[in-house]
This record gives structure tokens, sequence and C-alpha cells, in this order.
């Protein structure tokens, strides 16, 4: 079974729950922040969460969740470990608003209010490049 990785605000956490549950209609296992146990190292188990993923979804739902910190501390892990990268973008929202360390990386704009919308593109474009 494919694992992904999904990175996002907090403040989006609902709508990251009915991703995860469309992906796994799809045959894919997500792996999300909160499902991660509490640990002394907050960083090492997202570290290794990511490292056990097939590949990493950043979900943007406005410019300002881009720029957090975690998710920028996460898609750089992604990064360095060579993880197939896709970032799903709001329809509500430009590629040109997004801070610039993000340019060049996959989108996939999405719909935020028909969430069930987007697990098959993430299977086909991000999956399919594992």
């Amino acid at each position: 079974m494919a694992r992904v990785f999904l990175s996002h605000s907090r403040r989006d956490a609902n709508l990251v729950a009915a991703i995860a549950s469309e992906l796994r209609k799809h045959g894919v296992e997500t792996v999300v922040d909160e499902t991660i146990a509490p640990a002394d190292d907050f960083r090492r188990a997202i570290k290794a969460a990511i490292r056990r993923a097939d590949g990493f979804v950043m979900v943007v739902t406005s410019p300002d969740a881009a720029a957090s910190s975690w998710t920028s501390y996460e898609l750089g892990m992604a990064e360095a470990l060579g993880k197939p990268i896709l970032l799903l973008l709001s329809q509500n929202h430009s590629a040109a608003q997004l801070p610039s360390d993000l340019a060049g990386l996959p989108i996939a704009a999405f719909d935020p209010e028909r969430p069930e919308m987007v697990g098959r593109e993430i299977v086909d474009r991000l999956l399919a490049a594992a």
C-alpha cells in the first residue's frame, strides 16, 4: 500500500482529514502530524514519518499556510529525502501568491469545498512519480 504524508496548517485539519479519507478509498495510507504519537523529539518523529512515505502532499488553502515554519520544515525534509512532492493549492488562490521557495513545485488546484475530488489526482500525479 502506498503511503502519503499530508503537510498542512492546523486550521485545515478537518479539510485534510477529508482528503485523507478520500485517499484511503484509493488504497493510499496517509500520515498527518496529528497521527504521530507525542514524542520527546517531534522533529525526529516527523522526519521518520516523511522518510517512510512514498510521497509528500502539501495542502495550501492560503499563502499564509504555505509560509508556516512547520510546513516549510516538512517540505524541506521531503526535498532532502528525495520524495515526490505535490502542492495542493486552493483554487481560491493563485501560484503567484505563494512564497518564492514554492515556485517550481508541481501544483494541483483543488476546491476546498469538494475534497473528495482530489484523491484520484494525488494518486495519478504523485504516486506515479514514486
